[in-house]
């Protein structure tokens, strides 16, 4: 009796331990994040990229959106190689985000780095960058037919400048020329600012650029847009009409966002998509950035940027496949 007492003692211990362990609540993970964010910029300070993730930065910042800071990171080199490739090697790591710009797609397909778009998560598209055709403000070429009928008289009798052979203002000089049906000379420069300087001083005949880096010279009067590559006219630039409504069919802009390493948690993509989300619907967003620079806003989340970027990818490897650079 005595053993059949200690043991009937033993089970009802232990069920009321059982018991008690199921009333009690499992200790709920740590949500993400719990530790500082890398924010990757492949460029030097000052550039497009630093600006945009800055200017995320500062919104998260302002409004309070993540629990931890975000820390800028510029690792330049090698045409955004060696900061993508830094990125890159941090497969499933959702503490270290990067930006992307043109140079995310072109440097892969020439051959300049050991990577690829697909080496990394999508988390959220923030805005287009577009770029205008301008000539210096006293050009005799009054508007973008004055350009065209120009070509068509005298083949490759216009300059244009360009910053090299797979840059997006070569890109998007090709993509005029096949809509069109003509030919620049085409003079090659090292940089955005040489080829506005060339502009000015009557060296070469147009050039292309980013509203918001053109911004001084238009509003100086010393350059004047002729068309702009973007689907409706910008609202920094309401004179200036779109290719489409000259009847040319031209569409091409610098998809500006964010991507994590390949394999992040699921989880910790949502959360950061939606945090970029919340800074695109930001009033400072909209002023500081968006309209200081004549961007154009378009918030796409982890799977519309996804189809983008291969969209994107596709109409570099295209274009380079025809201007003959492409790295077999």
């Amino acid at each position: 009796m005595r053993r059949h007492w200690l043991v009937t003692v033993v089970m009802v211990l232990a069920l009321a331990l059982l018991a008690g362990a199921a009333c009690q609540k499992a200790p709920q993970q740590a949500k993400y994040p719990t530790k500082p964010i890398e924010f990757v910029v492949p460029f030097n300070p000052g550039g497009g990229s630093d600006i945009l993730a800055r200017n995320i930065v500062a919104v998260i910042e302002a409004e309070k959106l993540l629990p931890q800071p975000v820390q800028v990171v510029n690792k330049a080199g090698g045409s955004g190689a060696v900061g993508y490739g830094y990125l890159a090697e941090k497969k499933g790591d959702p503490y270290y985000i990067g930006t992307v710009s043109s140079s995310f797609w072109t440097t892969p397909l020439l051959g300049g780095a050991p990577f690829n778009y697909t080496m990394f998560t999508p988390v959220a598209g923030l805005c287009y960058d577009s770029y205008v055709l301008l000539v210096r403000q006293d050009s005799k070429f009054a508007s973008l037919e004055d350009v065209l009928n120009a070509m068509k008289d005298k083949p490759e009798g216009l300059t244009i400048g360009a910053t090299g052979v797979s840059s997006d203002d070569r890109v998007v000089t090709y993509l005029l020329e096949k809509a069109a049906n003509v030919k620049f000379k085409l003079v090659p420069f090292q940089s955005g600012g040489e080829v506005m300087t060339a502009l000015l001083g009557g060296h070469i005949d147009v050039a292309w650029a980013n509203p918001g880096e053109a911004r001084g010279q238009l509003d100086a009067k010393q350059a004047r847009g002729l068309a702009v590559a973007a689907e409706k006219r910008l609202e920094g630039l309401p004179d200036v009409p779109t290719f489409n409504e000259k009847g040319i069919n031209l569409v091409f802009r610098q998809l500006r966002g964010v991507v994590m390493p390949a394999g992040a948690p699921e989880d910790a993509v949502k959360v950061m998509e939606e945090v970029l989300k919340k800074v695109s619907e930001s009033p400072k967003w909209k002023t500081d950035y968006v309209k200081r620079n004549d961007l154009v806003p378009t918030f796409l989340g982890a799977a519309e940027f996804k189809t983008a970027i291969e969209q994107m990818n596709n109409t570099y490897k295209q274009v380079f496949e025809e201007l003959g650079v492409l790295k077999k």
